[in-house]
């Protein structure tokens, strides 16, 4: 991959502000401050379930029943408040972003490509692995992707990486389980 994920991440929150209209300014305001700021995208990382005891940021796009914007962290939540933009631009912490997007659409295959690209990329992989069995894959995409980490593995192998090998070989045994659990039963 040619860009980094923070280039990945700033790119999609570029899609989002584009493609979806958000309930809040602060939403909006939000997105863009992180897009703007290299040390912010290092430290963000889009999910597809809210994981307790995460710092986590939400945000609703209208035609969702979801609060416009919700900022959790270290048990004190503030809910459609202009001191989320303050805290988040002043505080430089780890957050986690949940998106609720519009519920008439079907789900945006933009953000499971970004779900993927983060937990091929980021260090912080194992914590976020159950995103794997929330991506919707057709089989020749998911036959794609098992390659690619193959292919990957036996890479991370001639190179001595031994990190990037755990972290590959942990990813590939996931998707294989994530076969063995969605196959029909006889």
């Amino acid at each position: 991959m040619t860009d980094t994920l923070q280039q990945v991440k700033a790119s999609f929150i570029e899609y989002i502000l584009f493609q979806y209209r958000f309930k809040s300014r602060i939403s909006v305001w939000v997105l863009n401050l992180i897009k703007s700021s290299p040390e912010l995208l290092q430290h963000i990382h889009f999910v597809d379930a809210y994981i307790s005891n995460h710092n986590t940021l939400e945000i609703a796009t209208d035609n969702t029943s979801q609060p416009a914007i919700k900022f959790t962290m270290q048990n004190q939540v503030m809910i459609n408040n202009d001191k989320i933009f303050d805290y988040i631009a002043d505080q430089k912490i780890s957050f986690d972003i949940k998106l609720y997007l519009n519920q008439e659409e079907v789900r945006d295959t933009k953000l499971d490509e970004l779900l993927l690209t983060q937990l091929l990329n980021s260090p912080y992989y194992a914590i976020y692995i159950q995103d794997i069995y929330r991506i919707p894959l057709s089989k020749q995409s998911e036959s794609s992707i098992i390659k690619h980490l193959q292919d990957n593995i036996d890479l991370s192998l001639q190179l001595h990486d031994k990190d990037l090998f755990y972290q590959l070989s942990q990813i590939l045994n996931t998707f294989k389980l994530r076969n063995l659990n969605i196959l029909p039963k006889d």
